[in-house]
Order: C-alpha cells, then structure tokens, then sequence
C-alpha cells in the first residue's frame, strides 16, 4: 500500500535524492511537516532513501481543534470504518480521514478528538 501511495505523491526523477535531503513541506491546519528522505528500517540501506512521513502513532500531532493527523498508510484505530470496497485497511480507506497535504490527512473521528 505504501508503495501504491508513494506513487501518487512522488517527486519528479532527476538525481537520486540522498538521506536527509528535504522531499517536500506540507503545511495544514496550521501546522508544519518537513518531510525527508531517509530509511524506515536498517535492511532499506540497500536501496535509495525514500520520503520518511511522521510516526502520529508514536508522536500524536493535533490540530488546534484537537483532531489527530495520521498518515494514510498507518494501521487504523478501533474506530475504523471503511470508505468503499478496499481491500486494504488503513486510515487511507477510512471515511474519517479528511485527505490534507500528500499522505498526511485529519482524522475527523469525534472519538478520536482530544480533550481539552
């Protein structure tokens, strides 16, 4: 799935980007995502870097309404419910995730919503 989102979103070829290099910037709801090239695993060295998104699952970003960003590859929550007839599940394919800048979206669950 990573892949096939990837694609949609790739940068035009020229030379090969290396580790670090910035891919791209995305600003939404207010907020900045510098997002570069590096590696998600050790065993990925082998090939050429690719656009490393945010982890939201391990470092949760909100907006100022306290809606939570996720990644459209990331694995859903519990709330999950599905937007169409994918046969993959990620937030990609949820009907909460509210697409933004790339493959970064807004996931628009209330049960999801911070307190605050």
């Amino acid at each position: 799935m990573y892949n096939k989102l990837l694609e949609m979103s790739e940068a035009p070829r020229g030379t090969p980007p290396k580790e670090n290099d910035v891919y791209k910037v995305i600003s939404l709801h207010g907020k900045r995502f510098e997002i570069r090239y590096g590696y998600y695993e050790e065993i990925d060295r082998a090939f050429e870097p690719v656009p490393i998104y945010p982890d939201f699952i391990k470092a949760p970003v909100y907006t100022d309404n306290g809606e939570p960003f996720v990644t459209l590859m990331q694995d859903p929550c519990e709330n999950y419910e599905p937007n169409g007839n994918s046969s993959d599940r990620d937030c990609g394919t949820c009907i909460y995730a509210e697409r933004g800048g790339d493959l970064i979206a807004v996931c628009k669950c209330e049960k999801n919503k911070k307190l605050t």
